[in-house]
C-alpha cells in the first residue's frame, strides 16, 4: 500500500455564510488570508501543487485538499476555476485526486456532479453533531436530517466520505456524541475526524463561556469522550484521520476547552489503557511483573507523559512492575504476558 500525503490549499472562510458559535476559521486553521483576486489565487494554487510534487516522495500518493472553508459554498465560477486547475494535475497523473471539505447543507446532486467531473474523490462533511438540540444551540444552521441526507448522497455518487464530529459542543452529552459517531458509520463513511471543542476568543462561544452559559470540557474529559467515539470507529472499520486541531499559536493561546497540543496522542493512549484494563481484569497479575507488547512505534502511547498510564495500571491492578515491549501486532492490539 502506498503512503498518502495531502497537498493542503486553504481557502478563505467566505464559502460559509453561517456563523456557528464555536467558529473562528483564522484561529482554527492558523491561516489569515483574505480572498485574493482569482488569477492570483490560481497562481498560488499551481505553485503550491508544483512545490509539493517536488518535495513529496515519488512512491507517495498525492492528493490536493481544499481546506479552510466550505468549498461548495464559494462562488461557483471560482470553485470551478480552482477545480479545473487541480484537475490538470489529476489528468496527468501527478496527483491522484482532489479532497474538499464542506457543510452538509451545501451538497446536492448538481454540486456532486460538478465535483465528480473535476476529479474530486473525497468529500469531508462537517457533521459535528446529529442532535438537533445541539445543532440549534451551536447556531449551526442545518439539521441532523440534512447531514444524513448529504452523507448518503455523497456515498451514493461514489465519493469517499469523511465525517467530521465535535466533542463537547453546547448541550452535547456523551450519548449524543456516540449517536453522532454511529450515524457517520451508518452513512458508510470511510473516514472520520474527531475535534474536541476549543473555545477561541472573539467567538459567541467565548462569551457563553465567560457568562457561564457554557462549561468547556477539560482536556481529560475530552480525551475520555473522544476515545469512546474512536473505539466505535475502529470496530466499524472507519479510519480516523485526525484527532484535534493542528498545533498553532492560536490553539496554545486558547484559554478554555480541550487545547492540549498532543490531545490526539492522549486519546490513543486512553484506548490502549482501556483495552489493557479489560485484559487485566481477567488475569491475576497482582504483585507480579507484566510485559505489555505493542506495535513498533507505539510504546510512547504508554510510556509518555511521565508514565501516567503505566502508573495508573500498576496501582489499579496491584502490579509489581510493567515493561513495555514491541512485537508484530496491530495498532491498539496489546498483548499481555504476566510472569508465572
Amino acid at each position: 500500500m502506498k503512503n498518502h500525503s495531502n497537498i493542503p490549499f486553504f481557502i478563505p472562510h467566505s464559502g460559509c455564510k453561517n456563523n456557528c458559535v464555536f467558529c473562528s476559521q483564522v484561529k482554527i486553521t492558523g491561516k489569515e488570508r483574505k480572498e485574493p483576486e482569482l488569477s492570483e489565487e490560481l497562481s498560488m494554487l499551481k505553485s503550491t501543487i508544483e512545490e509539493a510534487i517536488k518535495t513529496i516522495p515519488l512512491n507517495t500518493e498525492k492528493q490536493l485538499a481544499f481546506f479552510g472553508g466550505s468549498f461548495t459554498g464559494i462562488d461557483k465560477d471560482r470553485m470551478i476555476a480552482l477545480l479545473e486547475t487541480g484537475y490538470e494535475y489529476v489528468k496527468t497523473g501527478k496527483i491522484s485526486g482532489i479532497r474538499i471539505s464542506t457543510r452538509p447543507d451545501y451538497i446536492d446532486d448538481g454540486i456532486l456532479e460538478v465535483l465528480k467531473h473535476y476529479g474530486v474523490t473525497d468529500i469531508e462533511l462537517g457533521i459535528q453533531s446529529m442532535n438537533d438540540r445541539v445543532l440549534k444551540a451551536c447556531a449551526r444552521g442545518h439539521s441532523a436530517a440534512d447531514s444524513y441526507r448529504s452523507g448518503r448522497l455523497v456515498v451514493k455518487h461514489g465519493f469517499n466520505l469523511t465525517g467530521q464530529i465535535m466533542i463537547g459542543l453546547p448541550l452535547s452529552e456523551p450519548d449524543d456524541e456516540i449517536e453522532t459517531t454511529d450515524a457517520v458509520i451508518d452513512m458508510k463513511a470511510s473516514g472520520a475526524r474527531i475535534y474536541p471543542l476549543v473555545v477561541f476568543a472573539d467567538t459567541p462561544l467565548y462569551d457563553m463561556t465567560l457568562s457561564g452559559k457554557y462549561k468547556p470540557l477539560t482536556d481529560m474529559e475530552a480525551v475520555e469522550r473522544s476515545a469512546i467515539c474512536y473505539e466505535r470507529f475502529i470496530k466499524a472499520g472507519v479510519k480516523v484521520l485526525k484527532i484535534g486541531l493542528h498545533s498553532s499559536e492560536s490553539l496554545a493561546a486558547a484559554e478554555y476547552g480541550a487545547n492540549h497540543p498532543s490531545i490526539g496522542e492522549l486519546v490513543k493512549a486512553r484506548i490502549y489503557f482501556n483495552r489493557i484494563s479489560e485484559q487485566l481484569k481477567n488475569i491475576d497479575c497482582r504483585d507480579k511483573k507484566v510485559d505489555i507488547y505493542v506495535k513498533e512505534g507505539e510504546q510512547s502511547k504508554l510510556t509518555g507523559h511521565g508514565k501516567k498510564l503505566l502508573n495508573e495500571l500498576t496501582e489499579r491492578f496491584g502490579i509489581k512492575q510493567i515493561n513495555v515491549k514491541t512485537t508484530d501486532t496491530e495498532e491498539f492490539s496489546p498483548i499481555i504476558k504476566c510472569e508465572e
